[in-house]
């Protein structure tokens, strides 16, 4: 079974790559759904073969007892994951023929917006600044947050913060040094852009560290690497095997940090990634022989946004399916029994337990609009630098990071500063132009008095 199971993993894989490959060439570009397909190619294809071939080969207890027991259910997996990868094309597909007419009016069409881009940089960048001085009070200032964050991890104490709903907004300097690093690589080299670029990106890292995220650190420098390659207009096949290497760069990056802090160490990167890669595989044959949550209709799903609000509006009266998982898998929820971590859920497996394998075409069908409306919302942004820039960060973060993270807790407040960062990007762009002179009569449209041309986002 292993022998097969490896084989249909790879088969997997390669389907996956052609239909990204063939999709991309097609249109001409890569699209959100393409880095989507290949990351699933990636994990569920390549992914799962790597595992089934190591827990077959290691004496591992953890694998032995959680995936073992469930071989002859090991294609059930690469059927979901087809009909995953059918369901999202088909949302996308969906999702294209439709016509929205607030995203038609969000066309950032006046002459010239460098200006207002630059000006919104730095707005996110001071509220980001401000809104993390307020969250830090509590633990002695921004330094002293960092001497807390290092405590946590060191299981020495835990102080009660009432201004820990800040926390996120601390977020919005990632999309400040986006702004500007999207600018400069269009070309506009002015000072101010170069500054706020070195202070947006050295407030990145503080906030980073802070945050204790190994993931976060390689997600970061990745979105730049890749943006880079996005915005030289590379073609679809190099740019495609260059977004491969910089998820691959984010995997590889991880093992080296946690060896360094020490922490999750394996004997080597095969065993790493295997063990690191298989929470969904794990959580799926769990479901399935427990058969306890498979029914949960789409509930998940319909309470997402009220995770945009504070933990403390909503931890009591809405179950996380992160949580219920980790119950399941575990055997008691994070935080209970000495249980200090949750397991992810992944699409397919999030899909599953709303509706067995009709949940999972229902699940993708949605994630593939979803794609398909950020798509949508990135071809309005017509300074084609700073759209490579988010775009680049969308790729990792949503179209190929939430397929493996997709508990919707999870994905709504990984994302809130980008939320709220297009919003404020947006206010800001389109604010009206204020004219401190009233233009002579007898003037043409163009004259001294009009503002010099500029580009638009």
């Amino acid at each position: 079974m292993t022998e097969l199971t490896v084989a249909i993993g790879l088969l997997c894989m390669l389907v996956c790559v052609a239909f990204a490959v063939l999709h991309s060439l097609r249109l001409g570009h890569v699209t959100l759904l393409d880095w989507s397909v290949l990351g699933m190619g990636g994990i569920y294809g390549g992914g799962w073969a790597l595992i089934a071939f190591v827990t077959k080969t290691e004496e591992n207890p953890v694998w032995e007892r959680s995936l073992l027991p469930f071989e002859h259910l090991y294609p059930l997996h690469t059927l979901s994951t087809f009909i995953l990868l059918g369901s999202i094309y088909i949302g996308w597909l969906l999702m294209g023929s439709l016509r929205f007419r607030p995203i038609k009016k969000l066309n950032f069409a006046s002459e010239n917006s460098d200006g207002r881009l630059i000006l919104a940089g730095w707005v996110l960048l001071i509220i980001a600044l401000f809104m993390q001085f307020f969250y830090s009070h509590a633990y002695g200032g921004l330094m002293g947050l960092l001497e807390y964050s290092a405590s946590i991890r060191s299981g020495i104490f835990t102080v009660e913060n009432p201004m820990s709903f800040l926390k996120p907004f601390g977020g919005m300097t990632f999309f400040s040094s986006f702004l500007f690093f999207g600018l400069w690589l269009g070309g506009c080299r002015r000072w101010i852009v170069k500054i706020g670029f070195i202070l947006a990106f050295s407030f990145s890292f503080y906030i980073l560290f802070s945050w204790l995220g190994r993931i976060g650190f390689f997600v970061y420098i990745a979105t730049l690497v890749l943006s880079i390659m996005v915005a030289r207009r590379v073609r679809p096949i190099p740019l495609l095997v260059g977004g491969g290497l910089t998820m691959l760069f984010i995997l590889i990056g991880a093992y080296q940090l946690s060896v360094w802090l020490n922490i999750k160490v394996a004997d080597d990167i095969t065993s790493f990634l295997a063990r690191e890669l298989s929470f969904p595989f794990v959580s799926f044959f769990a479901q399935i022989d427990s058969g306890e949550h498979l029914l949960r209709g789409f509930w998940d799903i319909l309470v997402a946004p009220v995770y945009l609000l504070p933990s403390s509006l909503w931890t009591k009266w809405v179950e996380n399916v992160s949580q219920v998982n980790t119950e399941l898998v575990i055997g008691a929820p994070k935080g209970v029994a000495g249980v200090t971590g949750a397991i992810p859920v992944d699409l397919i497996t999030l899909g599953l337990m709303q509706a067995a394998l009709a949940g999972i075409a229902g699940v993708g069908f949605i994630f593939g609009a979803g794609l398909r409306l950020l798509q949508k919302l990135l071809d309005r942004v017509r300074n084609f630098s700073v759209r490579a820039v988010f775009e680049a960060h969308l790729a990792i973060k949503i179209a190929v990071l939430a397929i493996f993270y997709a508990q919707p807790a999870l994905v709504v407040s990984d994302n809130f500063a980008l939320l709220v960062s297009i919003i404020i990007i947006v206010f800001v762009v389109k604010l009206p132009r204020i004219r401190l002179f009233k233009k002579p009569k007898g003037l043409n449209s163009v004259d001294q008095y009009s503002p010099s041309p500029v580009k638009t986002l």
